[in-house]
């Protein structure tokens, strides 16, 4: 009957611990991370006997967490990845959006733009049209600004979440290393059982974390986790939490970097072996959209100043007047120095004035450039090598005061400060200010960016209507005594330069010798022998002035190019009868080209076109800019440039939605897969409810029937 009482007693508890489990089960049915719990039974030892073993019961071992290691680690890495999709694709819709956008993207605002230039050229004295010309400028720098706004708020939103997400990631470390410490503990109690829900917290919170990085773990004999980020570093080891930090960038103060803190060494910038959840999509957004787009805006908005400038300072307003800047200037200093910034972590004694001017906008690339110097001092001994933002190294191309051009993968100071020399990249000067005391250190960096400002750089220089140089400073006349068919095609200036009053120029100086109008005050001037003169009634192109030079027949005729207020011959040449042919230099700043027979005599008279208002050859000239190739080589327009700006958010968009969608279905895939091994399931519990019901019940009347053949024992004996 004793042995009949143990049986019934250890099965009510074994039963009684299944309807615990199941209960917990149930009650459990919604907490995330959750996994299914067993109660593990076996039979007790058996009693023997002279009959053979008699069973002695059963007894619970452990209470065991259905789990698989593999799929749980599936479900960690498909968060990190789905979550980094996710945010990519948030964040590239909203760039998205703001380009295609008209009301605030230039696109649109460009052919605006031109299309009153165009209705200028038609009406060049027009007020109302050039001030039409003067808004529809304005409307284009506002947008080329707004969208750098925009930019720039989208750096500064994700600084702020990146900011949020390390330090939600430093709480949940801190929340393992906890938990680590509670399984270890109860591991180290000798219990037997497994802390089945601290693991589940535990993991649990492994999840969470690869919603903001991606991790891996290493599992330990005392029950802990390991958890590394990045190329191997250990966020939390045994019970200890590590920490993150966003801080400003070594190599931009306005893009957060992301520093991991070894307490024996300091902090060390990991931010490019970051991927993975809601952090590492923050960052390849801005690696691989955000800065890109930006840089081809900048490098649009600095294309189109800069020739927009050229061919503007080529024609002349309605003040008689070369014309200026139409947009600010590309190569102010203040715009020249703004584009090199020196990495946090260089030598606080160090100092580089470096200046980066634009040179050949056409050549222009988005990317930023990496300057290191290799060597610690001043002048001679420093040198400096170049690298782009993918880490490929980049040569300089130099040339020397003998105008020889090669390739070289190291400059000196000494290079950057001679202005003999010029070291140039990708269509960007590097130059040092001589006067300078720039001293630098082994190891100094320094981030160039050549484009990333230009849109937000970009403003309208001129004022006023009268100030748009729609007309050509040059007027070529043939002269009323004529006799032959000389006819001027075409005329126009290349170049014009700013003379100083005192002496040399302001700026770049003419090739020697050369003729050329003066944006000082709008007079043809001669520079020649290094001396600057004037030519106060223009030149004279006059053909064959010694007669007996030309006889009948011959295919071409002699013509010299004269100052006609002192006579003196500045240049000679020899014009083919019957073709359209340029008869000026070169190397000046004009160029005429004439056609027909020239007689004997023959002259066309070139000088300032004043008051010549009703002349469009240079707003015809700014016009054709909308449809000429500028940017890559000259193979690209402006309108073109913007549409790729928009056509590589809109791909870089598209390819993002395409992953997160994927990535969420293989999320959910992976989810159900854990879910189908460890996630409760109610109607199996129920069914086990049952089952464990009716045995708890079985092992129940098992005692009472023991009780009840004690006691007709007892009252048998006591008869």
């Amino acid at each position: 009957m004793s042995d009949l009482l143990k049986l019934g007693y250890s099965g009510t508890s074994v039963h009684q611990n299944a309807l615990n489990v199941t209960g917990h089960n149930i009650a459990n049915l919604d907490t995330p991370g959750y996994s299914r719990q067993q109660a593990v039974q076996q039979t007790t030892t058996p009693q023997g006997s002279g009959e053979g073993y008699y069973g002695t019961g059963a007894m619970t071992t452990t209470i065991r967490r259905i789990s698989e290691a593999f799929l749980t680690q599936q479900v960690r890495n498909d968060t990190s990845l789905a979550k980094e999709s996710e945010t990519l694709l948030g964040y590239a819709k909203q760039l998205d959006n703001l380009l295609a956008d008209s009301s605030s993207s230039p696109g649109a605002v460009l052919n605006d733009f031109f299309a009153a230039m165009e209705s200028l050229n038609d009406e060049p004295d027009s007020q109302p049209l050039r001030s039409l010309v003067l808004a529809e400028s304005q409307t284009l720098v506002n947008r080329f600004n707004l969208v750098n706004e925009r930019y720039e708020a989208t750096n500064d939103n994700l600084n702020t979440q990146m900011m949020t997400n390390v330090d939600d990631i430093n709480r949940i470390a801190i929340a393992i290393a906890g938990l680590n410490e509670e399984i270890a503990a109860s591991s180290g109690r000798g219990e037997g059982t497994p802390a089945n829900d601290l693991l589940d917290m535990r993991e649990e919170k492994l999840r969470e974390l690869s919603e903001y990085v991606g991790v891996t773990t290493t599992d330990v004999a005392d029950g802990t986790v390991s958890v590394f980020i990045g190329d191997g570093f250990p966020l939390v080891i045994n019970d200890e939490p590590f920490k993150l930090k966003a801080a400003p960038g070594r190599t931009d103060q306005q893009a957060l970097d992301i520093y991991y803190s070894d307490p024996r060494e300091g902090d060390k910038m990991i931010t490019e072996l970051v991927t993975g959840g809601e952090l590492g999509g923050l960052l390849k957004f801005r690696e691989d959209v955000l800065n890109p787009s930006i840089n081809e805006l900048g490098r649009l908005a600095i294309t189109m100043s800069e020739t927009f400038n050229d061919q503007h300072k080529l024609g002349m307003n309605l003040n008689n007047e070369i014309g200026g800047n139409f947009f600010r200037d590309v190569n102010e200093r203040e715009l020249a120095e703004s584009r090199v910034t020196a990495y946090q972590d260089n030598n606080p004694n160090g100092s580089l004035g470096l200046e980066v001017h634009i040179t050949d906008s056409s050549a222009l690339t988005n990317k930023d450039y990496r300057l290191t110097a290799l060597e610690g001092g001043t002048d001679t001994n420093t040198k400096f090598t170049l690298r782009d933002s993918d880490g490929n190294p980049v040569r300089f191309t130099y040339t020397d005061a003998a105008g020889d051009t090669v390739n070289k993968s190291v400059v000196t100071l000494a290079d950057l400060k001679d202005e003999n020399i010029t070291v140039e990249v990708d269509g960007f000067r590097l130059k040092l200010p001589s006067s300078a005391a720039d001293s630098v250190y082994k190891g100094d960096d320094f981030t160039i960016s050549p484009t990333r400002t230009g849109a937000k750089d970009i403003s309208r220089e001129i004022t006023s209507g009268d100030e748009i140089a729609i007309a050509s400073p040059m007027r070529a006349t043939t002269a009323s005594y004529n006799t032959g068919s000389l006819e001027v095609i075409s005329r126009g200036v290349n170049e014009t330069f700013k003379s100083a009053s005192t002496g040399g120029f302001s700026g770049d100086e003419p090739e020697d010798p050369s003729v050329f109008f003066d944006q000082r005050d709008g007079a043809m001037r001669l520079y020649d022998g290094g001396v600057v003169s004037d030519l106060p009634d223009g030149v004279k192109v006059e053909f064959d002035p010694a007669p007996s030079s030309y006889a009948s027949g011959d295919a071409d005729m002699a013509y010299d190019i004269i100052d006609p207020s002192t006579g003196a011959v500045l240049a000679s040449g020899n014009y083919t009868l019957g073709q359209t042919q340029n008869v000026i230099p070169d190397s000046w700043g004009i160029e005429m080209s004439l056609g027909g027979m020239p007689a004997t005599g023959d002259t066309v008279i070139i000088d300032f076109n004043t008051d010549g208002f009703g002349d469009n050859s240079n707003g015809s000239a700014m016009s054709d800019l909308q449809s000429e190739g500028v940017i890559d080589g000259g193979k690209v327009t402006y309108q073109d440039s913007y549409a790729h700006i928009a056509e590589f958010v809109g791909i870089q968009t598209a390819e993002a939605k395409v992953n997160a969608e994927s990535g969420a279905i293989i999320l959910d895939q992976s989810v159900a897969l854990r879910d189908g091994v460890s996630g409760v399931n109610l109607d199996e519990e129920a069914a086990n409810l049952i089952k464990f019901q009716q045995a708890y019940n079985a092992s129940a009347q098992l005692i009472s029937i023991s009780q009840q053949l004690f006691s007709t024992l007892i009252n048998a004996v006591g008869r």
